[in-house]
């Protein structure tokens, strides 16, 4: 694939390959412009799960927010159906957890406020993320954080008939609902950023097990780890936004992604752990 051109793209190099199909990096030769191109599986195209999918990426192509990674198109060229996005340079949420570990708080929350400034954008014009995780929260080169791959999780709710992605992968940071195999709304995607949240703080996860069918039954019936356990000194707002942002039933939780934002924000400020003024400043 690698120097092949498909229609105006040109590929230049394998970025990743994930449950949806490997990531191209590639040149638009007619505009001159990199960009990311994801060639979906040839199994998945004529679903209805990736019928809906096509729908919600192009509606999202329709949104401009900076904090959203821009589709450009979604294509075919001959029995390759193409996502062309947005390239996007810096490094996961995944990758910043594990580099540096646990996140001062102030920094955790500053992150979070600008993943969900952007999921707020996404919700108010109704669309719905559904595999918010670490991978998927790019820092930039710049600071700034760009959400990826929305609708994707709508395919892998569809497929997942056991979860077999790993503990650690895309199960951990699903909301009880999505482990029920029910409906999800945007509340679902605030849960997930709850448990994004938490690992920025902690390093780890809320819920541990040794196999899927355990940590499902853990989503379902047990508390989450109180982030304390790990750091006995994490502030105590930490705690309380944690509780809330986890709640199992979704009307317990934060109702929409302004709300969660607002408190977040606050807390900060009214801890003193970051002036009003330096808050956006952080990087």
């Amino acid at each position: 694939m690698i120097g092949k051109s498909i229609g105006k793209y040109r590929i230049v190099d394998l970025l990743g390959r994930g449950g949806m199909g490997p990531v191209y990096r590639a040149v638009d030769e007619a505009l001159g412009r990199e960009v990311a191109i994801r060639i979906l599986r040839s199994e998945l195209q004529d679903s209805e799960v990736m019928k809906r999918f096509v729908t919600e990426a192009t509606a999202l192509a329709k949104l401009n927010h900076h904090e959203l990674a821009a589709v450009y198109e979604v294509t075919s060229s001959e029995a390759d159906l193409l996502l062309v996005m947005e390239l996007v340079r810096g490094e996961s949420l995944e990758q910043l957890s594990k580099r540096s570990g646990p996140l001062p708080a102030e920094r955790a929350a500053y992150l979070m406020c600008q993943a969900l400034e952007a999921l707020s954008h996404a919700h108010n014009a109704g669309l719905v993320h559904g595999d918010i995780k670490p991978s998927n929260l790019m820092l930039t080169d710049t600071g700034d954080i760009k959400i990826m791959d929305f609708g994707f999780g709508r395919i892998a709710d569809a497929e997942r008939a056991t979860m077999d992605a790993g503990v650690k992968g895309t199960a951990a940071y699903l909301a009880p609902e999505q482990v029920m195999s029910k409906g999800v709304d945007r509340r679902t995607d605030l849960y997930s950023c709850g448990v994004v949240f938490y690992r920025l703080l902690t390093g780890t996860l809320p819920f541990k097990a040794s196999n899927p069918a355990d940590l499902m039954r853990k989503q379902l019936q047990e508390p989450p780890t109180p982030a304390s356990r790990y750091l006995p000194d994490i502030p105590g707002w930490c705690g309380d936004i944690l509780d809330k942002a986890l709640a199992k039933p979704p009307a317990d939780r934060f109702q929409t992604a302004e709300e969660f934002r607002a408190v977040l924000m606050a807390a900060t400020e009214s801890a003193g752990e970051v002036r009003t003024d330096e808050f956006a400043a952080i990087a």
